[in-house]
C-alpha cells in the first residue's frame, strides 16, 4: 500500500510517496557479529594509609579552578577524610581530604585563590 505525505522543510513544501510493507519481517535482515573475549587481572587500587605520616605530605590541587573556602589552620590535627579545602571548578564545589593522619603544618593557599592542577595546597606532618 502505497501513502502519501505533504511535508515542508526549510520552507519548501514536497509530496513523499511511502510503501508500507505488510509485515516487519521484509526488513529484518541477519546480522553477523564478530568480537573476542579477553580475560584481563582485576585492577588493584592502592588505598591510602590511616596511619600517622612520619614525613610531611604535599596535598596538591587534583584539578584547576578556586579555592572558595580553606577549613583547617596551621598546628591543627586531621583524620584521613576530613576536608581540607574546598575548591571551586566548573560550578561544582570539589572537597579535597585528608590522606593522611597528621598535624597541618602549611597552608599553602587561601579562600579565592586560583590554583593549577598539581599545585600544592598544603603540607601535612
Amino acid at each position: 500500500m502505497k501513502r502519501h505525505f505533504q511535508v515542508t522543510v526549510n520552507g519548501d513544501t514536497y509530496i513523499v510517496e511511502v510503501e508500507e510493507k505488510k509485515s516487519p519481517a521484509a526488513y529484518l535482515q541477519p546480522v553477523e557479529i564478530n568480537y573476542s573475549q579477553t580475560n584481563t587481572p582485576p585492577v588493584q587500587i592502592p588505598h591510602h594509609k590511616a596511619a600517622t605520616s612520619p614525613h610531611n605530605y604535599t596535598v596538591r590541587a587534583p584539578l584547576p579552578g578556586k579555592v572558595i573556602e580553606v577549613k583547617v589552620k596551621t598546628g591543627q590535627r586531621l583524620t584521613v577524610g576530613e576536608v581540607m579545602v574546598i575548591i571551586e571548578a566548573m560550578k561544582m564545589e570539589n572537597e579535597i581530604t585528608a590522606p593522611v593522619h597528621g598535624t597541618v603544618k602549611e597552608v599553602l593557599v587561601h579562600a579565592g585563590s586560583n590554583v593549577t592542577s598539581g599545585q600544592p595546597l598544603l603540607v601535612i606532618g
